[in-house]
């Protein structure tokens, strides 16, 4: 049954190896918090950091935060606020940083079938990048679904370890022109293996595999992640 349960993590670090010659391979850090301020608000926060390729140098940070409204205990919609600041080569193969604002709507649906836990999530972004001493702006709809399926833990999922499994599509919606003249933008495919502390804490580390659009076809990238998730 276990085995059963890991075989996609194995599967992707057999794509990771077979793939590494031809793709970049950087890390990535990503911590997500959430912090309830009443029965029905909470706060979301999420930082990530990210490296170059071969692990040589940071190559972009994420800061995003929202404000949650919890409908029930199921669903839940929320707006927020994010920044990405990306360290890019020019023509000249001189890098620099390019910042990114972004406003997002979203709508987040949780669910449980026996004890796997089940994450759907649906979320539009609009977008302000700083290309060339200019903004542009255009408009993202990404969709994501998870599972965390406990492998060795207690009767409530409570504390143990788990596998996740989780994938998003990001499509653009509004002016493809302003980014890749492309409706498909990118598609992220991950999975790990984690530890649960507590229903508050929990720890992961995994492969992801990054797929995206550019001007000359698609940029393949192996990501190693560490995923921090907490909630107080």
């Amino acid at each position: 049954m276990i085995i059963r349960k890991i075989l996609p993590i194995i599967l992707f670090c057999i794509i990771a190896l077979n793939t590494a010659a031809q793709t970049e391979n950087t890390g990535w850090l990503f911590i997500s918090h959430t912090q309830k301020v009443s029965e029905k608000f909470d706060v979301l926060a999420d930082f990530q950091l990210r490296s170059s390729d071969q692990l040589n140098d940071f190559s972009a940070l994420l800061f995003r935060t929202a404000l949650n409204y919890n409908i029930n205990k199921k669903h839940a919609v929320a707006v927020g606020y994010a920044f990405l600041g990306k360290r890019e080569e020019n023509e000249m193969e001189v890098k620099v940083f390019n910042p990114e604002h972004r406003i997002y709507e979203q709508y987040l649906f949780n669910f449980n079938t026996k004890r796997t836990e089940w994450t759907l999530r649906f979320r539009l972004e609009q977008r302000f990048i700083n290309q060339e001493n200019q903004t542009d702006f255009s408009q993202r709809a990404r969709g994501f679904l998870a599972a965390q399926i406990p492998l060795i833990a207690n009767a409530d999922f409570s504390k143990g370890v788990y596998t996740g499994i989780q994938n998003e599509l990001f499509l653009t919606v509004q002016n493809k022109n302003k980014v890749n003249g492309r409706m498909f933008d990118q598609n992220r495919s991950f999975a790990s293996l984690g530890y649960r502390w507590s229903k508050k804490i929990d720890t992961e580390f995994g492969y992801l595999f990054w797929s995206q659009k550019d001007d000359e076809g698609y940029a393949k990238t192996n990501v190693w992640q560490l995923m921090i998730t907490t909630s107080f």
